[in-house]
């Protein structure tokens, strides 16, 4: 096993071992000061003693989050909650953030949680929050807690509680901010200039053409003036300069709370102002949160929150979705290494070298490429509570939430789309807002009847969504115009002679929900616990006759340490077992889809006398009108534990999830005149445990240790793709999209979902591989050995030192029945560990989080060290050992023997010059260890801060992402650039990850 792989598991063993060890020693002397907390946490439209959940639940409460500075309320939770992944997609400011609770259930459709803030539902939630807001994150992971949310609720539900004031409390202004700079962590190693043009020198003097030949001096010099004028120039490191600048950010929060005998209040402000590592790059964003609670009389209270958000996100990035065309990352790797050169200079934009090479100046790229995307998020929320007695209340929520996002991009003369129409600049513009209303009303019913106690809860609730976008793509704009310009001008677009613009596309998209639901729970002799539930929800993304779901649940507990042999234990002061099963549904696809829908646009256009007339087409989704709910059934058991009067904790859970009539995008024969449908075809099965470990290892006046820990497995596996997901039920193949028409993933029955397919790398063809012809000097592959031709090298006979594919069925030829199962993008296991110090004034947090056992399919290696068309491309740094056809006097080298002998010491093969396809010499152990975040504090004492007239002063230091230990070779194993559930763990073109170093002061008066 790889050290840094062993070194993982040391870690964390580590983390699990020291504190019970220490913790056994420390105890007696501590065991007066433990006291009990009876904790609330937050499950299904109601608040819960932890001690009677009967449900699988990770919470994270403010005190865990409150001292760690960062801007991304996400970011804060990572690595904190058993079964929870949180990862960022890339390092590029405002990126987004992927959670995943358990695995991914749905195939094609969303895997994202359902988020409840404050009682109303929202999406993507955590990226407007700040952390210093948030008062509790609850998750409800397994399907006897989330079937209570019906809809969508079969991949997990966070539920998230901001702060407000206390009543009978003084007024407080607490203000944190923080001054950082983010630095890139590392960077692609590439050929240095005297490796690159030795490298050019082979291209163009391999094949012997005397033109080729002719351009290489014009271009470069003789092979004798290569060392002289290449062997000490000044390498250019493109990546620095593009990504290679201090990027600061100052963020200001700002909290104002406080309370009279009846009624609280808090408002919060937030500011960040953040510059991204790449040159024309940014993020912004203020916040403000206000929460008003007044009791109108002893029975009837109220709550009252409006939240408003805005951002803006600045920069191109360095790739979008789509295919190779919009990778930007490419020209800071592949650009020459060096500024102009002996005989050319291309330091300024050249069309004719543009389009030999694919490749722009990345400095004069950047400037031509202009981004701009905002969002504006409003949340409106009222609660009416009204205690009818001291056994019912009903209360009221009413939520109205608002999103509007834009995006205006602006693509210069000198990038590739501008080339493509007239080398005028280009447009795109969107607008979208959705707006969604909800309201729900519950009836709750709470008495004890000596040891029986009883809990009931029926609701009602709507959810009316309604979205609009706008897109338009404006060509041929006059090649002077400035991107403001540009976007404020539009209609100085002049199309050439004979052409039309495309037309705007608008969108319009319902989504109405209506549900009813109730729970029932019932506790014995405070032993004994049962909860089950059903909702019910009807939802117009459905045809008629299909819009209902049924969604059951029920689960128990037993409190072990109740019973007589456990109750005086003075080592078990908690032990409760778990048992749930329910079923949860998924909604999640565009509204209409039971219907057939036209789109135009000049791409379907015909001619018309001397112009192009827009048309019409279906597009390539096939309607279904017998389209239903996906539904999830899970089962869980679990076991919560408390020892030492809660001086270790944690819980272990197991759990099956099984989701059929998945909703899912099936390919269809073509002779449908459609290429997809939408379907309830075929499920999936995730199984998994879950492992989490807490301690107060050592307690007193003067030192606290305290740590938490969770580790997690989950394997995924695809049961079924029904009868007509494709031409064959069992499988079918799907792009990534990095590169056209390139099948790399595979979805099979009885495996993952997200299983990398191709070939498999087995090294390169050696010269006892072939048989050699003196006279012509022809290398012939020899009988019985099976060439990579067709499959690597654009179908050019192979000769020594080309890439060489395994030939997995022993036919004798490489091609598509050779590609097989690389492997896939699960981990094993995955976790964190945070450990918080505290001496004296002094404090201290460390968290890591970790994942084991995972594969990165590294599509910048395929790209970076294949020729295919292009020239004057640079290469990955390993490509330096390829196998050499020219000695060191320029010369070709034809002799098997001298040819064995000049490569003797290389290793590696031959860029190869067909088109890109992926083998395993692309997918990589995506194993790491990450330092996440590393916080040092100071609080002024008691004494002193009065004097100031101040309740705290706290300064901190902080960094995150400190340093990740993995074999990976790209920039960051945790990059996932294709947003889609079947191709997850592609790295392609990803933003890099940048290492964040900041000081902050938390005041409060």
């Amino acid at each position: 096993m790889d050290k840094k792989v062993q070194s993982v598991k040391w870690l964390y063993l580590t983390a699990f071992l020291l504190p019970v060890l220490a913790m056994a020693q420390e105890r007696e002397t501590n065991k007066d000061k433990e006291t009990k907390i009876d904790e609330v946490v937050l499950v299904g439209y109601t608040k819960v003693s932890k001690k009677d959940v009967t449900n699988a639940v990770s919470s994270v409460k403010a005190e865990a989050i409150k001292d760690m500075p960062s801007t991304n309320a996400a970011e804060a939770i990572q690595g904190r909650l058993a079964g929870v992944q949180v990862s960022l997609s890339e390092g590029s400011p405002g990126a987004d953030v992927d959670i995943v609770i358990r695995g991914g259930n749905s195939i094609t459709g969303s895997n994202a949680p359902l988020y409840i803030v404050d009682g109303v539902q929202m999406d993507n939630a955590l990226t407007i929050l700040s952390p210093k807001e948030i008062e509790s994150i609850e998750v409800l992971k397994d399907a006897s807690s989330t079937s209570i949310y019906g809809a969508r609720g079969a991949n997990g539900v966070v539920m998230i509680t901001t702060k407000g004031g206390r009543k009978r409390a003084k007024t407080s202004i607490n203000y944190n901010g923080f001054l950082g700079v983010r630095k890139i962590q590392n960077t692609i190693d590439v050929l240095d200039p005297y490796q690159y043009v030795l490298y050019q020198y082979e291209i163009y003097n391999k094949g012997g053409v005397q033109t080729d030949i002719d351009a290489f001096n014009t271009r470069y010099g003789s092979f004798q003036d290569i060392g002289k004028n290449y062997g000490n120039i000044k390498k250019i490191d493109w990546q620095d300069e593009v990504f290679g600048r201090e990027a600061f950010n100052f963020t200001h929060n700002i909290a104002v709370s406080g309370g009279s005998e009846n009624s609280s209040f808090s408002l919060t402000l937030n500011n960040v102002q953040e510059d991204g590592i790449m040159i024309g790059s940014g993020f912004k964003r203020n916040m403000a949160n206000f929460k008003y609670d007044y009791d109108l009389t002893k029975k009837l209270s109220m709550t009252l929150n409006a939240r408003y958000s805005r951002q803006t996100i600045f920069g191109a990035g360095t790739s979008a979705t789509g295919s190779q065309s919009t990778n930007r990352l490419r020209n800071a790797v592949r650009y020459q290494p060096f500024e102009g050169g002996p005989a050319e200079n291309i330091d300024e934009f050249d069309p004719l070298f543009a389009n030999e090479t694919n490749l722009v100046n990345p400095l004069i790229l950047a400037d031509n490429e202009v981004k701009e995307s905002g969002r504006n998020d409003l949340l409106l929320n009222g609660v009416i509570e009204y205690k009818i007695n001291k056994d019912f209340t009903f209360r009221s929520v009413i939520g109205y939430v608002q999103r509007d996002e834009s995006v205006n991009q602006f693509s210069g003369v000198v990038t590739s789309l501008a080339r493509q129409n007239n080398d005028q600049p280009v447009v795109f513009l969107s607008k979208a807002q959705s707006r969604r209303i909800t309201n729900t009303n519950t009836l709750n019913f709470r008495k004890t009847y000596g040891s029986h106690k009883v809990d009931f809860l029926l609701g009602q609730e709507t959810v009316k969504t309604d979205a609009e976008s706008l897109t338009m793509n404006i060509k041929w704009l006059p090649k002077s115009i400035s991107p403001q310009e540009a976007f404020a001008n539009i209609q100085s677009a002049t199309p050439p002679s004979g052409l039309v613009q495309d037309n705007p596309r608008t969108e319009v998209l319902p989504d109405r929900i209506v549900s009813f639901f109730g729970r029932a729970n019932y506790i014995f002799k405070n032993k004994y616990i049962v909860t089950a539930s059903m909702r019910a929800d009807g939802s117009s993304v459905f045809g008629p006759g299909n819009r209902w779901g049924y969604f059951p649940a029920a689960s128990v507990a037993w409190k072990i340490n109740e019973e007589n042999f456990l109750k005086e234990s003075s080592v078990v002061s908690e032990l409760k077992l778990r048992a749930g099963y329910g079923l949860s549904g998924n909604n999640r696809i565009k509204a209409f889809l039971y219907d057939t829908f036209f789109t135009t646009s000049s791409d379907y256009g015909y001619a018309f006398g001397s112009n192009v007339t827009p048309g019409a087409t279906t597009g390539n989704i096939m309607a279904n009108k017998n389209v239903k709910w996906e539904s999830a059934t899970s089962k869980n058991a679990g076991l919560d534990f408390g020892l030492f009067k809660g001086r270790v904790y944690g819980s272990v859970d197991v759990y099956q999830t099984d989701t059929k009539d998945l909703l899912l995008l099936a390919k269809i024969p073509q002779t449908t005149g459609y290429e997809y449908q939408y379907q309830n075809s075929g499920s999936t099965t995730n199984k998994g445990i879950e492992v989490s470990v807490g301690s107060t290892i050592i307690s007193n006046d003067n030192f606290t240790w305290k740590i938490d820990a969770n580790i997690s497995s989950n394997r995924n596996t695809i049961k079924s793709l029904g009868s007509s997901a494709s031409a064959s039920s069992n499988f079918y193949l799907f792009p990534s999209g990095w590169q056209n028409n390139l099948n790399d993933f595979l979805v099979q029955v009885g495996k993952p979902v997200g299983t990398y397919w191709g070939y498999v790398t087995a090294g390169r063809y050696e010269i006892n591989d072939f048989d050699y012809n003196p006279t012509t000097q022809v290398y012939t592959l020899k009988a019985g050995i099976a060439s990579s031709a067709a499959a690597a090298n654009g179908a050019r006979p192979v000769q020594p030192g080309d890439l060489k594919l395994e030939d997995r069925n022993g036919d004798g030829v490489i091609d598509n029945n050779d590609m097989t199962d690389l492997g896939n993008a699960q981990p094993k296991f995955y976790g964190g560990f945070n450990q918080t110090f505290r001496y004296k004034n002094w404090d201290l947090s460390v968290m890591f989080n970790f994942s084991v056992g995972n594969k990165v399919y590294n599509a910048n290696k395929i790209e970076y060290s294949t020729q295919y068309l292009y020239r004057d491309n640079n290469m990955l740094a390993e490509v330096a050992d390829r196998w050499r056809w020219f000695d060191d006097n320029g010369v070709k080298v034809n002799d098997p023997a001298a040819l064995a002998a000049l490569n003797a010491n290389t290793t590696l093969w031959t860029p190869p010059a067909g088109a890109y396809f992926l083998h395993s010499y692309a997918i990589e152990d995506g194993s790491f260890l990450r330092l996440n975040n590393l916080t040092i504090g100071y609080s002024l004492g008691k004494d002193f801060t009065k004097q100031l007239g101040l309740s705290n002063f706290r300064l901190y230091f902080t960094m995150n992402n400190v340093f990740t230990i993995t074999g990976y070779s790209g920039y960051d194993p945790e990059a996932n650039t294709r947003r889609n559930p079947l191709t997850p763990g592609v790295d392609y073109a990803a933003y890099p990850r940048s290492r964040f170093i900041l000081s902050g002061v938390d005041i409060t008066f």
